[in-house]
Parts: C-alpha cells; sequence; structure tokens
C-alpha cells in the first residue's frame, strides 16, 4: 500500500516533534522541556510553592501544579462519572451515613458526595429531632416530626424564637400552645411513696 505525503508527514509527525524536542531543548510551543535537576527540586519542595516558584523561576505556577499532578505529587483530579452518579442516588436517598458512602465510592471526597446529590437534587430523609431529656418537650418534638412540621414553624405557631428549635429550659406556655395545635392535652401521673 502506497502512502501520500501527507499521510506520510502524519506518521513521521511525532518523531519529527522528538527529534526537534531533543535537538532544542523546547517544546514547539517555546516551552523548555522540564530537565530532571529541575523535577528533582519538584519532588523535594512541591507542597511548598513558594519555595518551588524561587526555586524555578522559568517556571509559571500553573506549569509546577500541572508537572506535579502529571509525576504523581498530587493526587488525581476526582470527577463524577454519570454511572457513578446515578450509583450515588439509591444509597443517598435511603439515608446510608456518609461515612459507608466515602466506602462506597473510595476515591470521593465526603464533600464531593454532598455536592454531587444537592447538584443531583437528591434529598436525605428527615432526621427525627434530637432528645433533649425533658421528656414532654421531646414528646412534642417528635409529634411535631410525625406530622411533618419543622420545629421553626411549631416555634412561629406557638409564638415564640427558636425555643423549639433549641430547647434549653420548660416554658409551659409554650408547651401548652403547642400541645393544643398537636392535638393533644396534658396528663399528670403522680408517682407513689
Amino acid at each position: 500500500m502506497l502512502l501520500s505525503l501527507a499521510q506520510r508527514r502524519g506518521l513521521d509527525g511525532k518523531d519529527t516533534i522528538f527529534r526537534h524536542i531533543e535537538r532544542t531543548g523546547f517544546t514547539i510551543a517555546g516551552a523548555p522541556i522540564w530537565t530532571s535537576a529541575e523535577l528533582g527540586i519538584l519532588q523535594r519542595l512541591y507542597p511548598d510553592l513558594d519555595a518551588v516558584a524561587r526555586a524555578l523561576p522559568q517556571r509559571t505556577p500553573t506549569a509546577i501544579t500541572h508537572k506535579a499532578r502529571q509525576i504523581g505529587l498530587v493526587p488525581p483530579l476526582r470527577i463524577w462519572s454519570a454511572s457513578d452518579a446515578q450509583k450515588l442516588r439509591k444509597p443517598y436517598v435511603a439515608g446510608v451515613p456518609i461515612d459507608t458512602l466515602s466506602e462506597m465510592f473510595p476515591r470521593k471526597s465526603k464533600r464531593q458526595i454532598w455536592h454531587t446529590a444537592n447538584s443531583m437534587g437528591y434529598r436525605r430523609p428527615r432526621r427525627a429531632p434530637k432528645i433533649t431529656g425533658m421528656p414532654l418537650v421531646d414528646s412534642i418534638r417528635r409529634r411535631a416530626f410525625d406530622l411533618h412540621i419543622t420545629m421553626t414553624e411549631l416555634d412561629a405557631i406557638v409564638g415564640k424564637v427558636q425555643y423549639f428549635v433549641c430547647p434549653r429550659h420548660v416554658d409551659w406556655g409554650a408547651l401548652q400552645r403547642a400541645m393544643e395545635f398537636l392535638g393533644g392535652r396534658p396528663m399528670v401521673c403522680w408517682r407513689e411513696r
């Protein structure tokens, strides 16, 4: 099979570029190639970008970080594929803990998992309110949670600011109004002596 001149040039193009680099010490774009001495300096000083920039004044910060990523000093970029994002949906929406999700997606950080789930519109299930140690307050908060009423909405209903969001004391007036709204009634139980 005979090749045209353009096809032969295409096949020889890579060799031509390498010969040019060996002969001149510069890439086709005119940037100097990295020497083994420069690579040694980069490997020795890398996390400190200021020190590397001072030691290699002919290299730009972008070139330094790019070369560091190329030779493995920086972890590779963690890019989500469409299939990874789809695999995230079911466990994320089911409420699997973030630590377990980090184990399921080993090359992804927790922040990346949260960001990707948020951008894809995945929502975690609502968490039940934390126990405060005040039984009456806890039962009202739990009842509101079961009725899909947020603590902020419950505060607005009883006319308080941040009482049910983070209760620190027993406010009988707020509790009475909340019980009436939620359909409950107070009951007294006496302890036997």
